[in-house]
């Protein structure tokens, strides 16, 4: 069962139409197909021989970089490498960043990294976490382009050759393509409701205004990634933001990057069936202390990174609380043990900004008084 989510935009931005026939509008998305195929992965029906070794080579300059983050997803790695695999796009380099796992998954890399020669593996000396890893990743590239995918989910659909030709065709930075959100039976299509290209400026638009703030369902070039790296000030290249660490790397490509495309073809399965999957809500003590502190380290980042715009501090940082905290993550102050004065210093940090108005300052209060009335609780626990 498929169900469609669009994403639109309500601000009117222009946009070049796609001339090539092989990406317009009319071209029909065959479900069927693409259901089928994770359906083959779902039951293990997968290729992972060597036969066509000839493509199985390695370049100096490959066309798409593949940044593969492990850890301790030793089950997944012949998966998600079988679709690399039947993928008709070769000229690529794949990157496994494994942060310190302690599965074997070192022996399932290192025996197709003896068959296949594109295939790179670093491991991390200590777990530094995704967000980390990831940057690892991308500055070892060598590709044009870069893709940043998950071991647990499937790409489909043939979608690296697809969006290479469109961020060819049209020297774009970003392509974005649709993706499915669920289980292996049970699919959501995130589609966008907007189509073609966007410049300059309206990218910013493009990324405040869509919910999808995700690296794996976007080709990326590569230069655009280093130079977001650049963005990114120093004390927070090196920060542990265990969770939503794809929506501070998705500002700062779409700071930097040029030009974006919308590439109207289902190309990834975001898969919510893993139970180990770091986004499956874990209630202990420490893992929601961690979650905390990477999102009021998100707050942070937003607010300092923006410099002084009041648009992005608004629409980065105080729609994440707004989106992220003030609801999802309100029910779980309660398992909440320490952390407290950081939470406080950043939520002082917006209370005592010019930059917001009467409800939104109202809202911070709230959570304030939320937070530091769990940390009463915690302090006459410890007295009693």
């Amino acid at each position: 069962m498929i169900n469609i989510r669009n994403e639109t935009i309500k601000d009117t931005i222009l946009y070049k139409p796609i001339i090539n026939e092989l990406f317009s509008r009319n071209e029909t998305i065959n479900i069927k197909n693409i259901q089928e195929e994770i359906l083959m992965y779902k039951n293990n029906i997968i290729n992972v021989s060597f036969d066509n070794k000839k493509d199985f080579y390695e370049r100096d300059n490959p066309k798409i970089t593949l940044i593969i983050t492990i850890y301790n997803q030793r089950e997944f790695i012949y998966k998600i490498y079988s679709c690399i695999q039947n993928q008709s796009f070769k000229d690529i380099e794949i990157i496994f960043i494994d942060d310190n796992s302690i599965d074997n998954s070192t022996n399932v890399i290192n025996t197709l990294m003896k068959e296949d020669k594109r295939i790179q593996y670093i491991k991390n000396i200590i777990n530094k976490g995704q967000f980390y890893s990831r940057y690892v990743g991308i500055k070892m590239a060598k590709g044009d382009y870069i893709l940043v995918i998950d071991p647990d989910d499937l790409l489909l659909n043939n979608i690296l050759n697809k969006s290479y030709v469109l961020a060819k065709n049209y020297d774009l930075d970003i392509v974005q393509y649709y993706h499915l959100k669920g289980n292996f039976t049970n699919n959501v299509i995130r589609k966008m409701n907007f189509f073609g290209f966007f410049y300059n400026e309206q990218i910013k638009n493009i990324f405040f205004k869509c919910s999808y703030r995700y690296l794996w369902d976007k080709l990326i070039k590569r230069k655009v990634f280093i130079e977001s790296i650049e963005f990114i000030k120093e004390k927070y290249r090196n920060s542990r933001i265990i969770i939503h660490n794809d929506e501070v790397a998705c500002y700062c490509v779409f700071r930097v990057a040029k030009s974006y495309g919308v590439l109207e073809q289902i190309g990834y399965f975001y898969n919510r069936e893993n139970p180990n999957s770091i986004t499956k809500f874990n209630f202990v003590p420490a893992n929601i202390n961690g979650r905390f502190h990477s999102l009021f380290t998100i707050m942070e980042f937003y607010y300092e990174q923006s410099d002084n715009n009041t648009y992005e501090k608004t629409m980065g940082g105080y729609n994440f609380f707004k989106s992220r905290i003030r609801y999802i993550y309100l029910k779980k102050i309660q398992y909440l043990t320490s952390g407290f004065n950081y939470i406080n210093n950043i939520l002082d940090l917006y209370l005592n900004s010019s930059f917001f108005n009467y409800n939104q300052k109202y809202n911070l209060k709230i959570f304030k008084y939320m937070i530091n009335k769990q940390k009463l609780k915690i302090l006459n626990s410890i007295n009693i």
